[in-house]
């Protein structure tokens, strides 16, 4: 299976699983109805946590990059 197909595979199967939940959160609308704050608050924090990781990895991405220009830099100048 080359990467096309994988992708293609996996895209499907996000949207059939979304279309699932969808429809598992349709019939129990009236269940989860006084659940909807608690649901929403999780949701931000979710979404909070997801936003410090994605910083936090950016930082370490540049730190990791700043480390390896400079590391090419020192082996330049012991080369020359």
């Amino acid at each position: 299976m080359n990467t096309s197909k994988t992708k293609l595979a996996l895209w499907i199967g996000g949207l059939a699983a979304g279309v699932v939940a969808g429809a598992l959160i349709y019939q129990n609308r009236e269940k989860l109805g006084p659940q909807k704050e608690k649901l929403s608050k999780l949701l931000g924090e979710l979404q909070k946590a997801g936003e410090d990781l994605g910083k936090r990895l950016k930082t370490a991405g540049m730190e990791s990059l700043e480390r390896g220009k400079a590391l090419a830099q020192a082996s330049t100048e012991k080369m020359n």
